[in-house]
């Protein structure tokens, strides 16, 4: 893992993301680009140099320049802040709106990770479209760490990784992006998989997930299979028994059902407290 990156809207709950993005980087020698996506007429990026170029309407632009060297001077506090001789922060304000701006972002710059804090809650509008961190990890290839209220290292120890069964070994795919962070932290990985009684009926299951965690080339592991009615409590339920430091989900979906899935269960784990929750959308790789 050598770069990071982390959308800010300069917020609390944001800054939340930076944080954990930092021990991170610490244990993975990683860097960090810390981006906010504003919109405004004076170029396409606003960086430390802050030099633009003001146009005809020179009042609007002076008040937009100010606005923006606001941002700037947050951005600069920020990275100041969490600093450390392992962890170089870059940092700049990028005229695009959210989605766009960051999917440009993450085509033009090799992105290994993108750690975000959230709210966990939606508006109405949200509720269609979904919140940020939907839209990251509907359009994001590399895998979208998110975290509403808190985290504890001392717990990353433990990783819990809610798997299905998916052709093409895309599970071992995932599990290999999972494998960059759990090596940074010398994390024990359960694979943990809720039994659809129908579907997993003549699967040996304990077989099909050791061999993808063999192809990823985990060698912290087990191979947890659950019964439960709600497969996200069944999950939360194993994670609080272990005191996991982060639950991963990997799922392989069209879009429109992908959404349905974060819904009911994404969702679901980013409300848990103090527990990150890793997502990669396979659809994506």
């Amino acid at each position: 893992m050598k770069k990071i990156l982390v959308p800010t809207d300069l917020t609390d709950i944001a800054e939340l993301g930076l944080k954990l993005a930092v021990e991170i980087a610490k244990r993975c020698d990683a860097s960090i680009s810390l981006i906010n996506f504003t919109r405004h007429p004076l170029g396409k990026t606003f960086t430390s140099t802050g030099e633009v170029d003001l146009s005809a309407d020179e009042e609007e632009n002076i008040f937009t320049l100010e606005l923006l060297q606001s941002k700037k001077e947050h951005l600069e506090g920020l990275a100041v802040k969490y600093a450390s001789a392992n962890v170089p922060i870059e940092f700049a304000v990028i005229d695009d709106k959210f989605r766009t701006g960051l999917d440009a972002y993450l085509s033009q710059e090799n992105i290994d990770l993108v750690v975000m804090g959230t709210s966990g809650e939606e508006t109405v509008k949200e509720a269609f479209i979904g919140n940020h961190t939907q839209q990251v990890i509907r359009i994001s290839p590399c895998p979208v760490l998110s975290v509403r209220d808190g985290f504890s290292i001392d717990d990353f120890a433990n990783i819990v990784a809610a798997v299905e069964v998916i052709t093409d070994n895309q599970v071992a795919h995932g599990l290999a992006q999972l494998k960059t962070i759990a090596e940074c932290f010398d994390s024990h990985i359960h694979l943990v998989h809720v039994r659809d009684r129908v579907k997993d009926a003549n699967l040996i299951l304990n077989e099909y997930f050791t061999k993808m965690a063999t192809i990823a080339g985990l060698q912290k592991f087990s191979v947890v299979i659950l019964d439960a009615d709600d497969p996200s409590e069944g999950v939360v339920s194993y994670a609080e028994s272990i005191h996991a430091g982060l639950i991963a989900v990997l799922k392989s979906v069209p879009d429109g059902i992908f959404r349905i899935f974060s819904n009911r269960f994404s969702n679901r784990l980013i409300k848990e407290e103090g527990r990150p929750v890793f997502t990669l959308n396979l659809q994506n790789n």
